[in-house]
């Protein structure tokens, strides 16, 4: 585990040289290359063909297309997060194996046990900085969903109880979020929504993007765009814990989500066999995926269409695939009993004895709580 670690860390350090309009290579003076081919396992030439390269399939022949600096370097950041997302995932699986009872055997993450269980849930933090892209949007929007099943089970829930066994108490006003959760997760004309059917049609931009979610969100009363952000293909949203602005940049490309068959081929091919499976994972992962997305169209499917369905173009994007996940786990809170626990750090310094009411307050606000 720690070998392919140390790997990837020495691949974002790969550099490339320029040897052709359009053409580039792997730069072979680069300290870190021959650690990479080391940790890594595989071949220079497969290295510098997975990430110089594109391999296209045209009736049935591989055709090579080479690539720019950019897009090698491009090239580099897939291999490494899918090489982490694969990790991630046999980790999972070997603690979840390691962890399983004989009576009750959970195969997966997703997998609920008939028997009693305790679970832990350590829920990111809201997020707003002074660049805002896909993922802060993702992060915020499960923090708008976990943050209105906390409101709901400590406030309505409670409230409830209290009318049940006639007890004199005063109604406790709180804000609903649901409008927030629409503006993102609603169904054609969410945010998500709109981000995925840009990435199924052909020639579509983060441009394009941003002028549709202007066209179906610019009424809504918790987005806001300004001229300037227009001008930038940008807008803001008025979350619970305050504004956000986010900036439409690399929106499509981070929501297709795509696995180069350049990266799968090239961890197939390593000597290092555990690289090998996280190869295998990946692979098993894809097609996993496409064989979901067939299930979904009815009747019987010629090759050319199981060959189209294959196409990230088809698939739902990573947006919807967090929506789905997210619905899943706010459904296996609501089956259980939930005890929340707010963690909040005394001070931006991070050291002992100093207490800032300010930096409090100010997480609080975010919380929810204030």
């Amino acid at each position: 585990l720690f070998t392919v670690v140390c790997g990837l860390l020495h691949t974002s350090n790969l550099t490339f040289c320029e040897i052709a309009a359009d053409c580039s290579q792997l730069e072979d003076r680069n300290s870190h290359l021959r650690s990479v081919l080391y940790l890594l396992g595989v071949d220079g030439d497969a290295l510098n063909s997975s990430f110089c390269q594109v391999l296209m399939e045209v009736n049935g022949e591989r055709l090579y297309k080479n690539n720019s600096i950019e897009k090698a370097e491009k090239a580099v950041e897939a291999f490494i997060k899918a090489t982490y997302g694969a990790l991630f995932d046999h980790i999972v699986r070997r603690v979840n194996q390691s962890i399983e009872s004989s009576q009750s055997p959970v195969s997966s993450a997703r997998s609920v046990p008939d028997t009693a269980s305790i679970g832990v849930l350590d829920i990111f933090g809201f997020e707003s900085f002074e660049w805002n892209s896909f993922e802060q949007l993702c992060i915020n929007y499960c923090n708008e969903a976990l943050q209105q099943q906390f409101n709901r089970f400590v406030f309505k829930l409670e409230q409830q109880e209290y009318e049940k066994e006639g007890i004199d108490w005063s109604f406790i006003s709180f804000p609903d979020n649901q409008d927030v959760l629409d503006l993102i997760e609603k169904k054609r004309d969410g945010i998500l929504s709109i981000l995925d059917e840009q990435c199924r049609l052909a020639r579509c931009t983060d441009k394009s993007f941003a002028l549709a979610v202007y066209e179906k969100c610019r009424d809504h009363p918790r987005f806001n765009v300004t001229k300037h952000q227009e001008a930038v293909f940008g807008f803001s949203i008025q979350h619970y814990a305050g504004l956000v602005e986010y900036s439409s940049e690399n929106f499509l490309e981070k929501n297709k989500d795509e696995l180069p068959k350049e990266t799968t081929e090239l961890l197939l091919s390593s000597a290092n066999p555990f690289l090998a499976s996280l190869g295998q994972l990946l692979c098993d992962r894809n097609n996993e995926s496409n064989a979901q997305h067939q299930q979904k169209k009815p009747g019987r499917m010629n090759p050319k269409q199981i060959q189209r369905g294959s196409s990230s173009l088809l698939r739902d994007g990573l947006g919807i695939q967090f929506s789905v996940q997210l619905g899943e786990l706010r459904k296996r809170i609501e089956n259980t009993e939930p005890h929340y626990v707010r963690c909040l750090k005394p001070n931006d310094e991070l050291v002992p004895n100093n207490f800032d009411p300010l930096v409090i307050a100010d997480q609080l606000r975010c919380a929810g709580v204030l």
